[in-house]
């Protein structure tokens, strides 16, 4: 009888419990537009890309955002001795393009000033930053063996290692973009920023990247580099605003648990001309100079 009350028991329990959960769909208003605009753009000599987008609701499916392809889109050099515009054409879903040409001189150049100049439906929206440099050279770039045997490296495998030297002098500030098989790891996970070397708290400069930056942030510890696979990493030079708006990002990623804080809008550093403009504005505009190296996986 003992066992057969408890069993009851344990029944109406679990018939409670499941009776009581209800699926609560929200609706969330969407109280203002924004302008999204990715405008990170470099000083290699290949073709590229601004992005221009509409917000769309929290609760609304990623990949649905209406795309802008009206817009006046453009890059000025405003350095005084040499000012230049570069016009970004719009080539497809909301992408504007602009190819450099060396042999004119149509290149962006280290240490010089830059504005981004965007005109859209009557609203024209600007940014500036300066082109500062990255890294001398990647020293090399190395695939080392790991056998797998617990965190972080559950598989044996090959892992990738940078060897390069923070530029010499305080307040640089890079993005290392690892490329696998030519697929850029754009995860916010996979975000891998530094300044300096990675840390200055006391006075270092310099040296090699510290290990998280040249090793932890290139890997994906549950997929080993295979034989075979190509590995491209890149040193991108981003500004201090860059930086701290990366940072930005991560925080609201990581907030969450017990003494999670209010979500907040990450702030832009483009503004806008129009006082009385009625969308807002999200993204950003830094442009970078840029030191790449790239191996094939090969086989123990």
């Amino acid at each position: 009888m003992k066992l057969i009350k408890s069993l009851f028991i344990l029944f109406a329990f679990g018939f409670i419990s499941t009776s009581c959960e209800d699926i609560i769909d929200v609706t969330v208003e969407q109280k203002q537009k924004k302008i999204v605009i990715d405008a990170f753009v470099n000083n290699l000599k290949t073709t590229q890309q601004i992005k221009l987008t509409e917000s769309i609701p929290y609760f609304a499916s990623p990949g649905t955002e209406p795309f802008i392809s009206d817009a006046t889109v453009a890059i000025a050099d405003t350095s005084a001795s040499n000012f230049k515009i570069f016009p970004f054409i719009h080539k497809d879903s909301g992408v504007y393009e602009w190819t450099p040409k060396p042999s004119t001189g149509d290149t962006f150049q280290v240490g010089r000033q830059y504005a981004l100049i965007i005109i859209h439906r009557g609203d024209t929206l600007i940014s500036a930053c300066r082109l500062n440099p990255t890294i001398r050279s990647i020293d090399s770039l190395r695939a080392v063996p790991v056998e797998g045997n617990g965190p972080p490296f559950i598989d044996s495998g090959k892992y990738v290692e940078l060897f390069a030297n923070d530029l010499p002098g305080m307040g640089n500030f890079y993005w290392v973009k690892t490329f696998r098989n030519d697929t850029f790891l754009n995860e916010i996970r996979n975000l891998n920023i530094a300044q300096d070397m990675g840390n200055n708290s006391n006075g270092q400069d310099g040296g090699l990247f510290i290990y998280p930056i040249r090793f932890s942030g290139l890997n994906q510890f549950l997929r080993p580099y295979r034989e075979g696979e190509k590995v491209r990493v890149e040193v991108h030079s981003i500004t201090l605003e860059a930086f701290f708006w990366f940072n930005l990002i991560v925080n609201e990623r990581n907030n969450g648990g017990l003494f999670a804080t209010p979500p907040v809008n990450i702030q832009s550093n483009i503004i806008s001309l129009n006082k009385n403009m009625e969308r807002g504005i999200a993204g950003f505009f830094c442009i970078s100079d840029v030191r790449s190296a790239e191996i094939t996986v090969k086989e123990f």
